[in-house]
C-alpha cells in the first residue's frame, strides 16, 4: 500500500547513572545533573572519581495494508507538517518513508510536540529513506531531540540523512540523546550514510543515546556533537544490555564536560568500531577522562584510528582512551597525536585502571603526550591494571612512553 502525502495538516503530538548504572527507570527518569560514576564502576585508590518519549493523522491512520505489505508513504513537499504527518502514519504501524530529494525539514515548535521530541516516538519497525535530506530545529523552537526509539518493538533506520541542531534538555525532558534516544529494553537504530551534526543533550549523549538497544553506524559522521558525559555516543545497558556497532564512519570533533569526547560506555556494553576514525574530540573540565572513548564494558577497535583527541583539566585522564575495569582490545589499529593536558595528567594516548586489560596486537601508539607539572605517561599510563603489547611499539610519545617507572611489560 502506497500513501502520497502533500500539504497535510499538522499533526498534534502530544538517570541518572548511579554507577555508569540507574537510579530511576527509564520510563519515570527525569531531568538531572550527571552522578559521580557515569561509568557504573567503583574508583581504586589510584583513579580519580568521575564528576558526572504522536498520533498519527486521519488520513493515514485510515489507511489499512495487509499484513504482508507494509505502509509506505512519500513525502511530496519540504513542510514540517508533512514530515510529522508521514512519520505519524509509521510511527506505531511501521513502514517506509521516502523523503523529496535535498529538502531541509524545519522544526519549529515553540513546545515539543511529542513528550520531549521534535517528532513522533518510534514503536515499530520505520525506515526513513532520505535523499540528501536535512532535518533540523529552528534556533527560535524549543528544546528537542528528532527522535525516541522505544522498545521493545522500536526499530528506525536513517538513509542519506542528516540531522541537526537537535537539543535534549534536562529542563523540557530528561536530557539524553540530542537527536536520538532509544529507550527501554531492546530498541534498534541503524543509521547508513547519515550526518548527526551539532546535536546536544544536557546529560548524556550528544548525538545518540543508547539505554539498552542497539545501535549500527555505517558510512555514517558524528561531528561537533556536545553533551556532559558521550559527546557523540553513550551506551548503557540499563540492567540489560547496550551494544554500538561503527562499520567505515567517523566520530569527529565532539564535546564532553566529563568523560568521553567521543564515545562513553558503561559496564555490561559492548562497542566495536571497524575501519573507523576517532579523531579530534575533547573532554574539558576537573579530572577529565577520554578525549576521544571512555568506557567500562568491552571495546574492540580493527583498522581503525584514534587520532588527535584530548583531555583538558587538571587530572586527565586517557587523551586517546579511558578504561576502567573494561576490556579493550586494538588490531591494526593506531593510537596517535592524542594528549591530556594538565597538572597531574597521565595516560596521552591510553589509561588504564580498576583492574581493566588493554591488549594491543600490532597497534601502535606513537607521538602522544601528558602535558603539565606532574604529568606522566605520554604514550600508556597503567594504573592497576594488565596492558599486553603484541608487535605493538609505544614510541615518541612526551614525557615518556609508559609512565616512570613503567609497569606495561615491554615498554619503558
Amino acid at each position: 500500500m502506497r500513501l502520497s502525502i502533500s500539504r497535510i495538516a499538522p499533526v498534534l503530538m502530544g538517570l541518572i547513572l548511579a554507577a555508569f548504572g540507574v537510579v530511576a527507570p527509564l520510563a519515570t527518569a527525569q531531568a538531572a545533573t550527571p552522578g559521580p560514576d557515569p561509568l557504573g564502576v567503583s574508583r581504586s585508590g589510584t583513579a580519580h572519581t568521575n564528576q558526572v518519549l504522536g498520533t498519527a493523522s486521519t488520513k493515514a491512520t485510515r489507511t489499512k495494508r495487509a499484513t504482508s505489505q507494509q505502509l509506505t508513504v512519500n513525502v511530496k513537499s519540504c513542510a514540517e507538517s508533512d514530515l510529522q504527518a508521514a512519520i505519524g502514519a509509521v510511527a506505531t504501524v511501521g513502514g517506509t518513508v521516502n523523503l523529496k530529494r535535498h529538502c531541509t525539514y524545519t522544526l519549529t515548535d515553540a513546545v515539543p510536540p511529542n513528550d520531549d521530541n521534535g517528532l513522533p516516538v518510534i514503536k515499530n519497525k520505520v525506515t526513513i529513506n532520505g535523499r540528501g535530506d536535512t532535518i533540523t530545529r529552528a534556533a527560535t523552537a524549543a528544546n528537542f531531540r528528532f527522535f525516541e526509539i522505544d522498545g521493545p518493538d522500536g526499530n528506525l533506520t536513517l538513509n542519506s540523512l542528516t540531522l541537526s541542531n537537535g537539543h535534549a534538555s534536562g529542563g523540557l525532558g530528561n536530557g539524553r540523546g540530542g537527536a536520538i534516544w532509544l529507550n527501554g529494553a531492546g530498541p534498534a537504530l541503524t543509521l547508513n550514510d547519515t550526518s548527526l551534526v551539532t546535536n546536544t543533550a544536557d546529560t548524556f549523549g550528544g548525538a545518540i543515546d543508547n539505554d539498552n538497544g542497539a545501535v549500527r553506524v555505517h558510512r555514517s559522521t558524528l561531528y561537533n556533537n556536545t553533551a556532559s558525559s558521550g559527546g557523540a555516543v553513550f551506551v548503557s545497558p540499563f540492567g540489560g544490555s547496550g551494544t554500538a556497532t561503527f562499520d567505515r564512519s567517523r566520530i569527529t570533533g565532539n564535546h564532553a564536560r566529563v568523560l568521553g569526547g567521543g564515545i562513553a560506555a558503561a559496564v555490561g556494553t559492548t562497542v566495536t568500531l571497524t575501519s573507523t576514525r576517532v579523531e579530534g574530540n575533547d573532554v574539558t573540565g576537573t579530572n577529565p577522562q577520554g578525549g576521544g572513548i571512555a568506557q567500562a564494558g568491552t571495546l574492540t577497535l580493527t583498522r581503525s584510528e584514534v587520532i588527535g583527541n584530548a583531555a583538558n583539566g587538571a587530572n586527565a585522564q586517557g587523551g586517546g582512551i579511558f578504561n576502567t575495569v573494561g576490556r579493550v582490545q586494538l588490531t591494526n589499529s593506531l593510537v596517535t597525536g592524542n594528549t591530556a593536558n594538565g597538572t597531574n595528567s597521565r595516560g596521552g594516548g591510553i589509561f588504564n585502571t580498576g583492574g581493566g586489560t588493554v591488549t594491543l596486537t600490532r597497534s601502535p601508539v606513537t607521538k602522544n603526550q601528558a602535558l603539565g607539572t606532574g604529568a606522566d605517561g605520554g604514550g600508556i599510563f597503567n594504573a592497576g591494571g594488565t596492558v599486553t603489547l603484541i608487535a605493538s611499539p609505544v614510541t615518541r610519545n612526551q614525557p615518556n612512553n609508559c609512565g616512570s617507572p613503567s609497569t606495561v611489560p615491554g615498554c619503558s
